[in-house]
């Protein structure tokens, strides 16, 4: 598993700034500061400096879309833990909020916390004894502090590593399932198995990926027809699903976990030391995860058809012409998820979710999706209310908003990022004229954007951009080309 291990102070005031409209980056520095002071001399177990772990914890819940509070608490979570620091002077320096965020984080660890859970989990967590119940926003702070923890678990002793790791998976992992944060507390279990079991670990993964080179190029190419068929976006001659177009939201493929790897084989042998390698195979491994998002308006019932519906429609006119068959249906070994299995026509195998936006929301974050409406915000840029944004609409006629004042280059972010990237030209209104980045867009135009993938983007785009998505997308382009996301 890839970890980066790089985090600078620009890098998270970026991200947080995308996220946000709230002017509250100087607070944020404030926390740094007094977090790099008060670690000055620390070093990781790794040998790096110790403030790179708060700031990594900080930039991963600024990625998650949380506040400048909770940020805070990520930079000064180990100042009180690590040095001793009362936090009724954290909550004086930097408000109640943060001193409660901190507070509250640190009681996963606690003893006595540990020992009530174990004998009352359900009461502990419903709120039975409140004094124990860990606030919404902690839970998070400390998900994130224990990610990178066991990331870099090889930088502290091995006994401490397994115990980190036990702890996590007996006492942690269960709070994250009760939150319902699937997503997260299968990252945490992947790095729990790795840590616990580092040579199974890699045996796994190193035939997973040999499975993927070997079945490389026919799975780019299925990987294709899915993209064809799933993304909102996707203009083909003779389109059959056009009338269904608009309730897709977007299309996700990814690679599988070294755990659901590892509880496929579980689930398929009782030796699994004597038997794994059997049970991992092309024909009984699904090779990539499919995510099929659709709009919640399909589940609120404002649409003639279900999101179970739209996925069989698409099936039956198109993929089943194309070879691919349906293998089976089931549900993850939790219970949490529905997927179908999907073969194509050389019997890779695929494993499908149909989620709603919502449903993928929750399943990735947990319930405090439902709590904080600020998180998570559809378009991940501008804090404009909705009365700020005008309407468009895409060549076959798919409606979206986005920010007055927006170019045509800011649509072609928004619909798909590499037609960002790849931007040549805009046409508006049926007319056959080229229009260039600059263009700014009005209420009720239809836009269709041509692209050429020989075109790559210069420094002088962002003089043509006014959404967060599309300047977050160029930054992303930029500091995976040079190694750095120092661009203010």
């Amino acid at each position: 598993m890839d970890y980066e291990l790089n985090a600078d102070l620009n890098e998270l005031l970026d991200i947080y700034r995308l996220k946000h409209g709230d002017n509250k980056e100087k607070f944020i520095v404030k926390a740094f500061d007094f977090a790099d002071k008060k670690h000055a001399r620390m070093k990781r177990g790794t040998g790096e400096p110790f403030i790179n772990h708060p700031l990594r914890v900080a930039k991963m819940l600024a990625e998650w879309g949380f506040d400048s509070d909770v940020i805070a608490a990520a930079l000064l979570h180990d100042v009180t833990e690590q040095e001793g620091y009362p936090v009724n002077k954290i909550s004086s320096a930097f408000g109640e909020e943060v001193g409660k965020i901190i507070s509250s984080a640190s009681e996963v660890s606690d003893k006595a916390f540990i020992a009530k859970r174990s004998r009352i989990p359900a009461r502990v967590l419903s709120g039975e004894f409140p004094e124990n119940k860990i606030y919404d926003k902690s839970l998070y702070l400390k998900i994130a502090d224990r990610i990178d923890n066991l990331s870099t678990v090889e930088g502290i002793d091995e006994s401490a590593g397994i115990k980190m790791a036990n702890h996590t998976k007996n006492i942690f992992v269960p709070m994250v399932r009760e939150a319902n944060a699937y997503h997260f507390a299968d990252i945490l279990e992947d790095l729990c198995f790795r840590t616990e079991h580092p040579k199974m670990y890699e045996e796994i993964r190193s035939q997973y990926e040999l499975l993927l080179e070997e079945n490389g190029k026919k799975c780019r190419e299925t990987l294709a027809v899915f993209e064809e068929v799933f993304s909102p976006f996707r203009r083909i001659e003779t389109d059959e699903l056009s009338p269904y177009r608009r309730y897709m939201a977007s299309f996700r493929y990814d690679t599988r976990s070294t755990i659901s790897l590892y509880r496929q084989i579980s689930s398929s042998t009782d030796n699994i030391k004597r038997n794994w390698r059997m049970c991992l195979t092309k024909a009984n491994t699904p090779l990539y995860e499919l995510t099929v998002i659709v709009r919640d308006e399909l589940a609120e019932g404002h649409g003639s058809i279900s999101p179970k519906d739209l996925f069989f429609i698409c099936f039956d006119k198109v993929l089943s012409k194309r070879g691919f068959y349906l293998r089976d249906h089931g549900f993850t070994i939790h219970g949490n998820s529905e997927y179908y299995l999907i073969s194509d026509d050389t019997d890779d195998l695929f494993r499908l979710f149909v989620r709603t936006d919502k449903d993928f929301q929750r399943y990735s974050y947990g319930d405090i999706v439902d709590k904080d409406n600020s998180l998570f915000r559809d378009d991940n840029d501008d804090p404009e209310p909705y009365g700020d944004k005008i309407k468009v609409f895409t060549g076959d006629g798919t409606p979206l908003f986005i920010k007055n004042g927006a170019t045509v280059l800011d649509l072609a972010f928004l619909i798909d990022p590499d037609s960002g990237l790849h931007f040549d030209h805009a046409m508006v209104n049926e007319s056959k004229t080229r229009l260039e980045k600059y263009t700014v867009l009005n209420e009720g135009d239809i836009v269709t954007i041509f692209t050429d993938d020989k075109i790559k983007p210069d420094i002088t785009w962002f003089e043509y951009l006014r959404t967060g998505k599309a300047i977050h997308c160029l930054v992303d382009y930029f500091s995976k080309k040079t190694g750095s996301r120092k661009l203010r």
